[in-house]
């Protein structure tokens, strides 16, 4: 059994990994475009508020560790052709040379591609984004390079407002610059009425409701233009503007795609060829709320699909990839977001019938000297009661209770259910009523 792995940041590791420990003599082999392999990339913004001191802690697994295990890893050598007939890969390395590979099952996890506002001025030096190791060790070198005050962050969905978060902890000065006027744009505009706010008291400069049509300067960038007419001065530039999947090896190969032009696989992360698996932000999940497909590029989940790729693409198809509640958290300054399965406007844009309680109530006992304000939000179905979405915002170490939503949706659990959870309790962690339990109990009008 000769297994390639095209990719090798989050999903396609842990699919190469899994597969070695289910099948011991399996030859397999990791094809990785960039220089590094196994990087915890959602810990960049950390790196760049100087709460993680070297960016070389950010990767997981080296190449000798998975060559420690028999697997085979390629770095630097990107994949140009596969001839899934005869399974054979063709990948360029790092001074042109051209590597042969022949495969009996294939993984793509390709993963993701930063994108980009198409505007002019937009190749000037000083301009980055944040999806790779390479882009973060690039922002550091410029920035040692060259004096830097002040910041502009293009976007404000996760990563733009944890990079806002980390510069503005260094002491920079930043603007805030979304075509959105509320922000992070995936959550409920009732949830996040806070950020505004926060953002402010942090010195932010906000610029919101407007786009930037065109970044100015003379090889380096030093300012932009925004459709409001205003000039924006920068030192330098992050866009934060969202991801698309990266298919451009699948569609070479005629495989099918599926939403936001990800990959198209079934349950078992299969793609629309037998024998080729997908994992990661090149493809999609299941929804646990209808049952769609729907694209949620994190690393959570990559990590999840790799398993069930790699078990299945050595073993056969016996594994299943659960369908997902989609569950996500994130901090700015000493707010923590999280939210799971639909929020009220996605809802909407489906048609599905729900019904809503928003409350807010202390994250600990009321006399505890840190307890906060939380925030928690329930979408139901009006008819059975289902779960179909929550959304917190509250002291950070509050909202991981978006876990109980979730779990709850997973298991097509209803409000009823949840308002039966028997939640721990203790003053530094909870009041008597725990602030998911109080949501639950007004859904059920109790």
């Amino acid at each position: 059994m000769r297994l390639a792995v095209v990719g090798g940041i989050a999903g396609g590791t842990s699919a190469a990994a899994k597969a070695k420990r289910v099948k011991k003599d399996a030859e397999i082999a990791i094809f990785e475009a960039s220089n590094f392999v196994s990087v915890g990339a959602c810990g960049m913004p950390y790196r760049l508020s100087g709460d993680i001191h070297d960016p070389m802690e950010l990767v997981v697994r080296r190449k000798e560790d998975f060559e420690k295990t028999g697997i085979k890893v390629y770095l630097g050598y990107r994949v140009v052709e596969v001839d899934i007939n005869r399974g054979v890969l063709f990948a360029l390395g790092p001074k042109g040379e051209e590597e042969k590979y022949e495969f009996d099952k294939l993984i793509l996890a390709t993963g993701a591609t930063a994108r980009k506002l198409g505007v002019p001025g937009e190749d000037l030096r000083g301009i980055f984004t944040l999806k790779s190791l390479e882009d973060l060790l690039a922002i550091e070198s410029f920035m040692a390079e060259n004096e830097v005050r002040d910041i502009l962050v293009v976007g404000s969905g996760f990563i733009g407002l944890e990079v806002i978060d980390a510069f503005v902890k260094r002491g920079f000065n930043v603007t805030s610059v979304d075509i959105a006027t509320s922000v992070p744009p995936n959550f409920d505009e009732d949830v996040v009425e806070k950020v505004p706010a926060v953002l402010d008291s942090h010195g932010v400069k906000r610029i919101w409701g407007v786009s930037v049509t065109e970044f100015l300067g003379n090889g380096r960038v030093m300012g932009c233009k925004l459709s409001n007419g205003e000039e924006v001065k920068v030192d330098i530039v992050i866009c934060s503007v969202g991801f698309k999947p990266t298919v451009d090896l699948a569609v070479k190969m005629g495989l099918e795609l599926s939403v936001a032009g990800s990959i198209k696989v079934n349950e078992y992360m299969e793609t629309s060829r037998e024998g080729v698996y997908a994992a990661g932000d090149c493809t999609h999940s299941y929804s646990a709320v209808t049952g769609e497909p729907i694209y949620l590029p994190l690393g959570s989940l990559a990590n999840r699909h790799g398993r069930v790729a790699g078990t299945n693409a050595v073993s056969g198809n016996r594994v299943v990839m659960p369908k997902i509640a989609g569950s996500s958290v994130f901090k700015l300054f000493n707010l923590g977001f999280a939210r799971t399965g639909f929020v009220e406007k996605e809802l909407k844009a489906r048609n599905i019938q729900y019904e809503k309680v928003l409350i807010k109530a202390k994250d600990k006992a009321h006399y505890y000297p840190t307890s906060g304000e939380i925030i928690v939000k329930l979408m139901w179905e009006k008819d059975s009661g289902r779960v179909l979405g929550g959304e917190i915002v509250g002291p950070i170490e509050a909202v991981k209770r978006i876990d109980v939503v979730g779990a709850v949706i997973c298991m097509g659990g209803t409000v009823e259910d949840l308002a039966r959870i028997d939640m721990a309790y203790s003053p530094p962690f909870s009041p008597v009523w725990d602030p998911l339990t109080v949501a639950a109990n007004q859904a059920l009008k109790d």
